[in-house]
C-alpha cells in the first residue's frame, strides 16, 4: 500500500504525456491586435503566463513566485490541518456538544472508535505567511527576496495505545505507548532565491531550461516534542479488577520562546524543462535541504508507575506524576526535506493538466508522500479556474480548487482542498491567499 501513491503519480504522468497535445498558450509583449486574430485562439496576459504554469501546490514552494520573470511584490499566507479519523461533521458535533456540556466517557470512546485500526490517531498541520519582492534581468535571470513565518505541527498515537480505549481490554489485557509522540515548531525566516533560463526568452518560440537555487536563514521561535522514552519498557496492564502501568514519557522544549536562541540554513533547488511547441513541461524540486540548531533545549521526564484496583488511585498518581527538568543541551533539528516531481500538458490553448508527486516525510515532522492531479481551465485568459484531487496516503483522498485573476499589474489568488474527503466528510482542510503587484 506504501507504493499506491508513487504508482498513481507514474500513471497521471504517463497519461498526460500521451494526451495529443497542442502549442501552449503563449504571448510575447509585441504581440498585437492583429496577431492575436490571425492565432484565432486566447492568450494569455503577456509578461505572466511563465510562472502560473506551475502546478499549484499544497506544501511549501520556495520558488512559487520566483519563477515569474518581472518586478513584483507579493503578501500571502496559507494553513493547512488535517487527520486521519475525525471528518468535518464529526467536528461540528463534538463542538455543539462542547458548547452544550454534553460530552462524557462515552462520546471520547465513540470517536476513539473511529480510528482506523492499524494505523493509530495521528494529524499534522502547518501554516506560513510573509512578504515576497522579486525582480528580472534581461528575462533571463529573476531574483527574488522572502521574509516569512512558517510552522509545522504533527502528532501520533500509536495504535496500541489507542486500543485501550477504542477496544477495551476484552480480548486483551496489555497494551503499549508505542511510538506515541507529538512536535511543534514555529520559525521566522529571510530567504533569497535566483533563476537562471536557458533557451528562449520569455515566451519567444523555443525550448526552455529554468535552474533555480536559493537558501533560506531560519530563526526558531518555538520548539517542542514529547513521546515515550526509549525502551522504557512503557505498558499498561487492565485487568477485571485491577490497572497497572509503568511508563516513562520525556519532553523536549527550547527556553524562553518566543526568544529561542539558535538558528539554522537550508537550500532550495529547481531544475524545469519546458517545450511549449508539443506543450508539455517537466519539473523536479528539492526544498528543506538542511538543519536547525537550537541552543538551549530543556530535555524533561515523567514518570508514572501504578499497580492498584483502585482508579482513583490512578488519577491521584496521574497528579503527581510532573514533568522534570533532566538536562539543558543544544538540539540539531532535521528540517523536513521533500522533493516534488511534477508535468504540466497543455491539451488546448485553454486547458492544462497537472500532476505532482511529493515525497513524504520521516522524523519529527513526519508526512505522508502525496499525489496531485488537476485541470486548470481559462474560458477567460485572465481567470484561471483550477480544480483536481489530492491523495495523501493514510490520510486519504480529498479535492482541491482555486481561482485567480492574472495580470501584468496584479495578482489575486484564492486556493482551498477538502483533505481526506470531501466536503463535510473531509477530515481536514487547506487554504492559500495571495495578493501581488508587479512593476
Amino acid at each position: 500500500m506504501r507504493r499506491a501513491p508513487l504508482a498513481f503519480a507514474l500513471l497521471a504522468l504517463a497519461l498526460a504525456a500521451r494526451l495529443p497535445a497542442q502549442v501552449a498558450p503563449t504571448a510575447p509583449r509585441d504581440t498585437t491586435a492583429a496577431d492575436t486574430a490571425r492565432a484565432g485562439r486566447a492568450l494569455l496576459p503577456p509578461g505572466v503566463e511563465l510562472g502560473w504554469r506551475r502546478t499549484p501546490l499544497l506544501g511549501l514552494d520556495p520558488f512559487r513566485h520566483a519563477i515569474v520573470p518581472h518586478w513584483g511584490l507579493v503578501f500571502g499566507g496559507s494553513g493547512r490541518v488535517e487527520n486521519n479519523s475525525v471528518n468535518l461533521k464529526d467536528i461540528g458535533a463534538l463542538m455543539l456538544l462542547g458548547k452544550h456540556d454534553s460530552i462524557d466517557a462515552g462520546t471520547v470512546l465513540d470517536a476513539l472508535g473511529l480510528v482506523p485500526r492499524g494505523q493509530g490517531l495521528q494529524g499534522l498541520a502547518g501554516g506560513e505567511g510573509g512578504v515576497y519582492l522579486g525582480t528580472e534581468w534581461g528575462g533571463h535571470v529573476t531574483l527574488g527576496f522572502s521574509a516569512q513565518g512558517r510552522g509545522y505541527g504533527t502528532f501520533l498515537v500509536d495504535d496500541s495505545a489507542v486500543a485501550l480505549l477504542r477496544d477495551g481490554n476484552g480480548a486483551r489485557q496489555n497494551f503499549a505507548v508505542g511510538q506515541t509522540h507529538g512536535a511543534a515548531l514555529g520559525t521566522a525566516e529571510g530567504g533569497a532565491h535566483v533563476m537562471i533560463r536557458l533557451g528562449a526568452v520569455r515566451d519567444a518560440a523555443g525550448w526552455r531550461l529554468i535552474l533555480g537555487a536559493g537558501a533560506r536563514y531560519l530563526k526558531p521561535l518555538y520548539y517542542a516534542r514529547s513521546a515515550s522514552a526509549v525502551n522504557s519498557g512503557g505498558t499498561i496492564r487492565v485487568t477485571g479488577d485491577s490497572i497497572a502501568a509503568s511508563l516513562r514519557l520525556t519532553a523536549d522544549q527550547a527556553v524562553d520562546p518566543p526568544q529561542v536562541k539558535g538558528s539554522g540554513l537550508v537550500g532550495d533547488f529547481l531544475v524545469r524543462f519546458e517545450l511549449p511547441e508539443p506543450g508539455l513541461a517537466v519539473e523536479a524540486m528539492l526544498v528543506n535541504v538542511g538543519t536547525l540548531k537550537l541552543q538551549q533545549v530543556e530535555q524533561r521526564l515523567a514518570v508514572f508507575n501504578v499497580a492498584t484496583t483502585s482508579f482513583t488511585e490512578v488519577k491521584d498518581s496521574l497528579d503527581k506524576s510532573k514533568f522534570k527538568v533532566q538536562d539543558t543541551t543544544a538540539l540539531t533539528i532535521q528540517m523536513p526535506q521533500q522533493l516534488r516531481l511534477a508535468l504540466n500538458a497543455w491539451v488546448l490553448p485553454m486547458l492544462q493538466l497537472d500532476a505532482a508527486y511529493t515525497t513524504g516525510v520521516t522524523g519529527d515532522f513526519a508526512a505522508p508522500a502525496m499525489v496531485e492531479v488537476g485541470a486548470t481551465l481559462r474560458l477567460i485568459r485572465w481567470l484561471p479556474l483550477r480544480a483536481g484531487i489530492v491523495s495523501a496516503g493514510d490520510l486519504g483522498t480529498g479535492l482541491t480548487g482555486g481561482l485567480a485573476i492574472e495580470t501584468r499589474a496584479f495578482y489575486l489568488h484564492f486556493d482551498g482542498a477538502s483533505l481526506g474527503g470531501a466536503f463535510q466528510e473531509a477530515r481536514g482542510a487547506s487554504g492559500r491567499f495571495e495578493l501581488g503587484f508587479f512593476f
